[in-house]
């Protein structure tokens, strides 16, 4: 059996065929366009999903980045030495490479405030680590009212122009 070759006027034809408007008409075409939607949305779903798990693990290598950068700012006495400043350079150039693709499914302001909140605190503890800088109560209350902000930006930033 040979199929049949469509003639030039089949596509006008089908798509008359499938092309059903929803109304009193025809009960069964409102069921059909909420169904086609609901699948539509399963579909999608997914790939919205791994765009935006995609984005903040950008965000999290602008964050580790920016970091590795004020950190070797630290260590560069001023400018004056070589290897911390190509460190700082290089991370400093991936950090906003890095902000910059998150920012494509990030709102902005959402990704900043995590990007700076978690950076300052990062930043903090590797320098009372590294670099035994004391920390007093007010700038460890501080360092956790920060946290808190970031963690009720995540929690309260789930709609779409929140991301």
């Amino acid at each position: 059996m040979n199929p049949r070759v469509p003639a030039a006027g089949d596509d006008k034809r089908l798509n008359q065929v499938f092309d059903v408007e929803p109304g009193a008409h025809d009960p069964l075409a409102d069921l059909a366009a909420a169904a086609g939607a609901s699948i539509d949305e399963r579909l999608h779903a997914p790939r919205r999903r791994r765009a935006r798990a995609t984005a903040y693990a950008w965000l999290l290598l602008a964050i580790v980045a920016g970091v590795t950068g004020t950190s070797a700012l630290s260590v560069s006495d001023g400018f004056t030495r070589a290897l911390p400043i190509a460190v700082l350079a290089v991370a400093y150039l991936v950090c906003f490479l890095a902000l910059t693709r998150a920012l494509q499914v990030i709102a902005v302001g959402i990704a900043y405030a995590i990007w700076s909140g978690i950076g300052i605190t990062l930043v903090t503890l590797i320098g009372w680590h590294a670099f035994d800088q004391k920390l007093h109560a007010g700038q460890l209350a501080g360092i956790a009212l920060i946290l808190v902000g970031v963690v009720v930006i995540q929690l309260f930033s789930r709609t779409r122009g929140g991301e």
